[in-house]
């Protein structure tokens, strides 16, 4: 507490001069005035550390919970990572060289061991030494993975000495651009593969052992590894630094001020369509915004009060955050962990926390489905889950553990913030290396909480195995899956199998499925037995997990093509995904049933579209023909979307259901048939002239009068314009002299800036090198 005091007290005076004023009222002096020349040293006084075993104090939590210290320095320094192995020993990254000293390679790979099981490490080895800024750490086969940018790094020890005597470069090529945007969290998925977070420093990655391969480039998207033969995919996402599955495989990440965001789809669905724009995969799902506020309990630091007086003022650039405020909301989102564990009341099952590491605070969050996402909501009001009023407390990463609680990585510094966005006049004052010799280990605990039996998991047989799939610890579940999927034992498939049916619980029944896909044995039937489960999860990854076996079995297709009524909008959502890669004549109209089942929001035509590359044509016309459907916006925003793909791609049998929709579109929809060819042609881009002759040749009666009608309103200055632009896009059908002699006058910079824009879209569309002169 005498701590805390002497921080309020060096605070006061720099909090009054944010104001704009000083003690008593009294006018700044002329040496005062801001300016990047002014020493700010009385200003910015030096904040000392508390010792380890007084930091305990300065916590606030919400009742019920305390916090432990499980590890301190020097048994850990600078902690940002950790993993669990099998047997409960933990691995831990620290990232020692942070933030400007990655050459002198501080960075190291502790292994910490708790001998007598009272829930404090007491023996620490150096398992990898002489690493630059180490980020992310997964166990796997008796040794780690290792995040180290620009490499992903497998390491083991053969030995048994503690230390790893053998280490293979996974893959290369990761940016170092940012030192607070460098890939982290290793997180295992139920698919067994490896995710990880690129980060806003990006990668291209090359493999060492085929260096003739094609680079993978990561720009707004993640990465998964395959564990077994270390190939490496792109997948959504885009966060900075922190992500978390829950445990029916929903992905979240956050992004610095971004603190709570959804990956709303597998980015390998997009890909199979080239014909299509796609929106952001990741999406903020928190209600009361990305930046929204937090309540700390520890003063702010005095650097950070200067720099947003100064930023304000325009003396030092940089953003104007909170209005001008210097705290009191997100600014350092990390560490994002949906809670998964035993120990904790119910209640907390499937919450969402994740760090302020800039507001020394942990928040809490619950998550509430909401179509085929989630809202978060802010779960302790007026406070947080967990602050600290110790400045030095630099919450960076979480995990679930063994025993059922999450840890908590404090990376112990005194500033925390990217040199980068320190202006020359403040930083001179500052230490950045301040803290390396520091760093603490805590886990949250429910009051009463007792210390369980050590666990032992890596001496489990594998019906040990499979039945640990039941236990009600999410760590428990994800690594016995792991070391099933590890050990390749087909011995396991019966016992599984007898979980499928049996087991009550539905993420037992979801793991079991997928152990079975991962020893390479799941079947059609396996498939079918829980595309009709009374949990809507499990359907969901029923469909998810089809899409290897359907085109195999008449008897699973059917069954997914009678589920596009399903109760539950987020397995009809994967059933619109998992379509396009089943081979049946009636998809089309499947795909069609599926978009006319939620017109709320754009997810599900967007998931509809993805599985539309072969029969866009046939959806076109299904859905363009429904006037209820059109009359909605995301219907007939689909439609159009459709229109256009059908443009990009000139497939023959495509353009003739889009000719036929044209042709039937009736004297009362000629706006939508405008709108239909527009999107076609917009779509054909260069390739225009082939779409353009056949509609020409198959137009109708209803696009000759559209024609007349176009030929008598682009010129009139009497006609809305919104008329007069629609008109314009017709004139794509008429002969390019007629057109050029009609749109010509409409470039002049006395018309309408939309009637310009739209007469150059249109002449833009014929291949006529005079076009270019007009």
């Amino acid at each position: 507490m005498q701590n805390f005091a002497v921080i309020s007290t060096r605070l006061l005076l720099p909090a009054l001069l944010l104001l704009g004023g000083v003690a008593h009222g009294d006018p700044p002096v002329a040496e005062n005035v801001d300016s990047t020349d002014r020493d700010y040293s009385a200003e910015l006084p030096r904040i000392p550390p508390i010792k380890p075993d007084d930091a305990l104090t300065t916590f606030q939590l919400q009742p019920g919970f305390h916090i432990e210290q499980v590890a301190a320095e020097p048994l850990v320094t600078d902690p940002v990572a950790l993993a669990f192995d099998e047997d409960g020993n933990l691995y831990v990254a620290e990232m020692r060289g942070y933030s400007e000293d990655a050459a002198q390679n501080l960075g190291r790979i502790r292994r910490l061991v708790d001998r007598d099981n009272d829930g404090r490490f007491d023996q620490a080895t150096d398992f990898l030494t002489g690493l630059s800024w180490p980020t992310a750490i997964a166990c796997w086969r008796g040794g780690v993975f290792v995040g180290v940018a620009p490499d992903i790094l497998y390491c083991r020890d053969t030995n048994n000495d503690g230390r790893a005597d053998q280490t293979e470069v996974v893959t290369t090529g990761f940016g170092r651009g940012n030192v607070q945007g460098l890939l982290n969290s290793f997180v295992w998925g139920l698919d067994n593969r490896l995710y990880g977070a690129t980060s806003s420093s990006g990668a291209t990655l090359t493999n060492p052992r085929n260096p003739a391969a094609e680079p993978l480039v990561l720009r707004r998207r993640d990465f998964a590894i395959e564990p077994r033969s270390l190939t490496i995919e792109a997948v959504s996402g885009g966060g900075q630094h922190g992500q978390s599955f829950d445990a029916f495989g929903n992905r979240f990440v956050c992004s610095n001020s971004d603190h709570a965001q959804f990956v709303f789809f597998e980015d390998r669905y997009v890909a199979r369509n080239p014909y299509m724009a796609a929106p952001a995969a990741t999406r903020t799902i928190a209600s009361d915004g990305p930046q929204a506020p937090v309540f700390r309990a520890s003063p702010i630091e005095p650097w950070r009060i200067v720099r947003t007086r100064l930023r304000v003022k325009g003396v030092v650039p940089g953003p104007v955050e909170g209005g001008g405020t210097p705290a009191g909301y997100f600014t350092g989102a990390t560490g994002l962990t949906i809670y998964r564990g035993d120990a904790y009341p119910a209640e907390y099952q499937g919450n969402l926390f994740v760090a302020d590491c800039g507001s020394n605070l942990v928040h809490r969050k619950r998550l509430v489905p909401n179509g085929v996402g989630f809202v978060a909501h802010r779960a302790d009001e007026g406070r947080e889950f967990l602050a600290s009023r110790d400045i030095w407390f630099r919450p960076v990463q979480m995990a679930n553990a063994p025993d059922g609680t999450l840890y908590i990585c404090d990376m112990s510094r005194e500033v925390i913030e990217h040199p980068a966005s320190l202006p020359p006049t403040i930083k001179r004052h500052l230490d950045l290396t301040s803290g390396r010799a520091q760093g603490r280990i805590y886990r949250l605990v429910p009051d009463g909480f007792q210390q369980p039996a050590p666990v032992q998991v890596g001496k489990a047989t594998t019906a040990e195995l499979v039945a640990m799939l039941e236990h009600p610890n999410g760590w428990h579940r994800e690594t016995a899956a792991r070391l099933i999927y590890q050990r390749q034992e087909i011995a396991a498939a019966a016992p599984l199998r007898h979980l499928l049916l049996n087991s009550k619980r539905p993420k037992t029944r979801i793991r079991a499925l997928y152990s079975l896909a991962g020893l390479g044995v799941l079947s059609a039937e396996d498939v079918l037995s829980k595309l009709s489960d009374t949990n809507s999860r499990v359907r969901e990854h029923a469909v998810r997990l089809s899409e290897s076996v359907a085109n195999d079995s008449a008897e699973l297709r059917q069954n997914l093509l009678a589920m596009t009524n399903d109760a539950d909008a987020r397995v009809r959502y994967q059933l619109a995904f998992t379509l396009g890669t089943v081979s049946t004549p009636q998809r089309a109209e499947a795909l069609a049933q599926l978009a006319r089942s939620d017109t709320t929001g754009p997810w599900m035509a967007f998931a509809v579209q993805t599985s539309a590359s072969d029969c866009a044509g046939e959806l076109l016309l299904s859905l363009g023909v429904d006037r209820d459907f059109c009359a909605t916006d995301v219907g007939r925003d689909l439609v159009l979307q459709l229109a256009r793909q059908i443009g990009a791609s000139n497939q023959d049998r495509d353009v003739a259901c889009l000719l036929q929709l044209i042709r039937n579109g009736g004297e009362d929809r000629h706006d939508f048939v405008r709108q239909l060819i527009a999107n076609s042609l917009d779509g054909a881009g260069g390739k225009s002239e082939p779409l353009r002759r056949l509609v020409e040749q198959n137009s109708g009666e209803a696009i000759d009068a559209m024609m007349r009608n176009a030929r008598e309103v682009v010129g009139d200055e009497r006609v809305a314009v919104r008329q007069r632009t629609d008109a314009i896009g017709m004139l794509a059908f008429a002969p390019f002299a007629e057109a050029r002699t009609l749109l010509t006058p409409l470039i002049d910079y006395r018309q309408p800036r939309q009637v310009q824009l739209a007469a150059i879209k249109t002449l833009g569309r014929f291949d006529e090198i005079s076009v270019a002169h007009l």
